[in-house]
């Protein structure tokens, strides 16, 4: 961009009496890889027990198309953390403090998925929660 920002202005201002070059593309410059310290990586584990823990509360109701639908908006609404958990993943440091901070969070964990397990059953053949079910992000560390 800047390169094509600076021929626009040589251009317009002349430029030379010689004809323009073209210059080889340049290489984009690698991404950086994100890494995360022991707090972030509590940030974000704490970010997936909220996730879970809001689970529970929709999974609560008797209205099984309501359940759907309000799972469906949570899972759109935490589609960006699990895209930096899986971001983080790739990087062997940051994936080491995550699966750590996660796994100091299964005391939490393991209740949540099961309180959560009685109303998703009872709500298995909807298929707004089939639906939002098949698009619940994952994570695998």
């Amino acid at each position: 961009m800047k390169a094509r920002a600076l021929l626009l202005l040589m251009v317009a201002c002349g430029g030379g009496s010689k004809p323009p070059t073209t210059a080889p593309p340049a290489q984009p410059a690698p991404e950086p890889t994100p890494t995360v310290d022991e707090a972030g990586a509590a940030e974000v584990a704490d970010a997936f027990v909220e996730v879970l823990a809001t689970m529970v509360q929709i999974s609560q109701g008797d209205d099984c198309k309501a359940m759907g639908t309000s799972l469906g908006q949570l899972f759109d609404r935490s589609q960006p953390l699990f895209d930096q958990a899986l971001t983080l993943a790739h990087d062997p440091a940051s994936s080491k403090l995550l699966v750590a901070a996660m796994n100091a969070r299964s005391a939490e964990v393991d209740p949540l998925v099961e309180a959560m397990g009685p109303g998703l059953v009872r709500c298995k053949d909807e298929p707004s929660v089939v639906d939002a079910m098949e698009r619940m992000p994952t994570l695998n560390l």
